[in-house]
């Protein structure tokens, strides 16, 4: 049986911000969620995050730099230095490049846009993964409870057959929609 999604989902997030930490020298990297107004640490680079990285308004400091704080976002954040913090959205659409054609962020800028853009990339093809994984468990289970009528049936009389063909026609449905997901 498969892990819950929620936890494997947390799981993939916290490597890739490993990864990001790692880049930025061992810095703590988080990913909050914008939440009725708030936003709420929902994974970290590390295992125990240290109350003063929590304790950032991450909200209120986008609001404070004219970043529009949509319901639901998710922004990755790294502290580097006390009172200087970076923040990148996660998005799946590549950052437009600067007006004048050099680029002005910072190593450190670039590599938590780079996080983000990875798990907004991600984001989509978890979805889409774990949508068909429900498909296709849902298929395997007709497939299981046609067997066990097949296994039972005495012969195959009219209403066996149609009951078989009824279970074809949901797997086949259930196929097509993890196709399609």
């Amino acid at each position: 049986m498969r892990d819950s999604a929620p936890y494997r989902l947390t799981e993939r997030r916290q490597a890739i911000l490993r990864q990001a930490s790692a880049a930025l020298r061992g810095r703590m990297v988080t990913l909050w969620r914008m939440a009725s107004g708030f936003a709420v640490a929902e994974v970290a680079s590390q295992p125990t995050v240290p109350r003063d990285l929590i304790d950032f308004d991450v909200a209120a400091a986008l609001r404070m730099w004219g970043r529009a704080v949509a319901e639901g976002s998710l922004w990755v954040v790294c502290r580097l230095d006390p009172g200087r913090w970076h923040v990148a959205p996660v998005r799946s659409d590549v950052p437009a490049p600067s007006p004048s054609g050099v680029e002005r962020r910072s190593p450190e800028r670039l590599t938590l846009e780079l996080a983000g853009l990875l798990l907004g990339a991600l984001e989509r093809v978890w979805a889409v993964a774990d949508q068909a994984t429900v498909y296709l468990c849902a298929a395997l289970a007709v497939v299981d409870t046609s067997l066990e009528r097949v296994r039972k049936a005495r012969g195959l009389t009219t209403a066996s057959r149609a009951h078989l063909l009824a279970d074809l026609a949901v797997i086949a449905e259930a196929i097509e929609g993890a196709l399609e997901a």
